[in-house]
């Protein structure tokens, strides 16, 4: 490895960054790592054709996350900390700064996992450890070069682990990430399936949800399948509201699934 083909890869990245007309290039693609470990490329949340890269099981999580998360506009993922910060930043905290192997003189581009916008302006940072790992020293150093760098450039610096991110809701979300979107065709249809679905709640709050979809299916005049594919849209944009502890099960009665009609949805 050289500086030379390491500075070809940062400057696409980072063009990608600078000029919205280019597709975001993320620092690491998934078939530039060796891993044997989970490795996922998935739609973008807002932007058709963007595909993301995420390395791990958690980041596929951490990602989910931060896709449902409706103060978030837009996220950068494998985000690449300029070698201009991170040599003066390790130097400044008396760490070794990360290095290849094979070639030891060759400092290794740092990168954040996430670096999300908020609709209001604002930056955050999420660097996704496994837990086991994130209590390592070595791991330590190097997530201060990243959280140093985010206190520079005033991004909020948040560390999560595979404790807060292996949950149920985790696993729900998985499930209904697909569901995001709707054609132009079928939004009129969801919001007709929506109001009936949640006058067939209100009358049956004890009846299996696989029922109440089932009437509220008849009643606005759609599939049963459609109604299901409706019910986990709504899930997403918090139109309808669930107990994320618990798993999604259709089986299961409403009540004990904790699902409710959001009363702040429109």
């Amino acid at each position: 490895m050289t500086l030379e083909r390491q500075r070809k890869w940062f400057d696409v990245h980072q063009r990608s960054l600078t000029f919205p007309e280019i597709t975001y290039e993320p620092f690491w693609r998934v078939e530039d790592v060796r891993s044997s470990g989970v490795k996922t490329k998935i739609a973008h949340f807002s932007t058709p054709g963007r595909v993301m890269h995420l390395l791990s099981q958690n980041e596929l999580w951490m990602y989910l996350d931060i896709a449902q998360n409706a103060e978030i506009e837009d996220t950068f993922e494998q985000f690449a900390i300029p070698l201009e910060f991170s040599l003066p930043i390790a130097e400044a905290l008396n760490v070794l700064h990360p290095v290849y192997v094979g070639s030891p003189h060759v400092p290794i581009v740092q990168t954040i996992d996430f670096v999300s916008i908020r609709i209001d302006g604002t930056q955050v940072a999420h660097a996704v450890k496994q837990e086991s790992d994130s209590l390592r020293f070595r791991t330590q150093e190097k997530l201060a070069i990243q959280e140093a760098y985010c206190e520079l450039e005033h991004i909020e610096y948040q560390l999560v682990t595979s404790t807060s991110l292996r949950t149920i809701k985790s696993e729900n979300l998985e499930a209904l990430f697909r569901h995001r979107e709707l054609s132009i065709f079928l939004k009129s249809s969801f919001q007709l399936w929506l109001s009936n679905f949640r006058g067939c709640l209100s009358d049956e709050r004890h009846a299996r949800v696989s029922t109440i979809l089932s009437r509220s299916a008849t009643v606005s005049g759609v599939s049963y399948a459609q109604a299901v594919c409706f019910f986990y849209h709504a899930l997403w944009h918090g139109q309808l509201e669930m107990d994320w502890s618990q798993r999604l099960k259709l089986e299961m009665p409403a009540s004990e699934l904790g699902v409710y009609p959001d009363v702040h949805a429109a």
